[in-house]
């Protein structure tokens, strides 16, 4: 025994062809991803000028130094980068040092200092910047 359902929907064309306007719109996602980045670029740039308050705070130096935390040359907090395509978002800052400091591993004697987080706050704002965007193509 076969069962066929078979239905009709006025205006089929029309929503044929905003169906495949959605589609296209949803094949390059550089806007929201674009906007997501240029948020989390800042964030960076903002805990940095707070010595990381954005991000829980930095432990305080052993020795006292003239210059920020992290900041002696300003290499590190000049070298974050984006680098945005379609389908993704890379953030990144390829100073050699980096890591050490932004690294979850156990440690003895560097302490972690969070340069780079996706907190609650830039998780809502990238959530929106998507839903936003996707409204927007569906509204074509």
């Amino acid at each position: 025994m076969s069962v066929v359902i078979e239905g009709s929907i006025e205006g089929e064309q029309q929503l044929s062809r905003r169906l495949l306007v959605m589609a296209d719109g949803l094949n390059d996602f550089s806007e929201p991803l674009q906007a997501s980045a240029t948020e989390l670029m800042h964030s960076f740039d903002t805990n940095f000028a707070s010595e990381g308050q954005l991000f829980g705070g930095w432990e305080a130096r052993k020795q006292d130094y003239p210059w920020p935390i992290l900041q002696r040359t300003g290499f590190m907090k000049g070298n974050f980068q984006s680098d945005v395509g379609r389908d993704e978002a890379v953030l990144s800052n390829p100073t050699d040092y980096f890591p050490y400091h932004q690294s979850n591993a156990p440690r003895t004697k560097l302490p972690r200092r969070v340069m780079m987080k996706i907190d609650q706050e830039r998780k809502v704002f990238i959530q929106k910047a998507f839903q936003a965007y996707i409204i927007m193509i569906s509204r074509k």
